[in-house]
């Protein structure tokens, strides 16, 4: 069985957006039935928060969706240890720029956004606003974002690797 493909979700202190991310890619894995192929986790780019839960607002948002944070621990991405992923998922400009300073390789590192908007041919990324300073909706609505990105980010990396298997 080939090694699970390493995900890491990345925002900028691991306590709302990308312990969101990491959660919901977990649940449309399982229902894709393609767990065993991903290891998601998530981290933040800045130190703050390390070893602290997920922000109590995330927590009550990934409830009311039947998701779980209550064992999330946050975590950095550092230079150490950047290249332990095989991709980089950012939620933001910002922390696409804090990872490639960090010696993140520009093959390994998406955007959380990417694949939601097209016009003619033209992908439009925007970013996952940070909801920390937004209120409750800002939680709900980043929360959508996510929910309606994961599966095509799931499915782009599953051709991904599909593609790199077939070599």
């Amino acid at each position: 069985m080939p090694k699970p493909v390493r995900v890491l979700f990345v925002c900028l202190g691991n306590i709302c957006r990308s312990p969101l991310a990491e959660s919901i890619a977990k649940q449309k894995a399982k229902e894709l039935a393609v767990s065993n192929t991903f290891h998601f986790e998530s981290a933040g780019t800045g130190d703050w928060h390390i070893g602290g839960q997920a922000d109590p607002r995330s927590s009550s948002i990934a409830e009311q969706h039947n998701l779980d944070l209550s064992q999330h621990s946050a975590q950095q991405v550092t230079h150490q240890n950047i290249h332990e992923w095989d991709y980089l998922v950012a939620m933001d400009h910002d922390n696409r720029l804090n990872l490639l300073a960090m010696g993140a390789n520009s093959h390994q590192l998406l955007m959380m956004r990417q694949f939601e908007h097209q016009k003619n041919n033209i992908t439009v990324i925007q970013d996952v606003p940070d909801p920390y300073y937004s209120g409750e909706n800002g939680f709900e609505d980043v929360y959508h974002m996510l929910n309606i990105n994961i599966e095509s980010l799931l499915n782009h990396l599953l051709e991904e690797r599909k593609l790199t298997n077939s070599k």
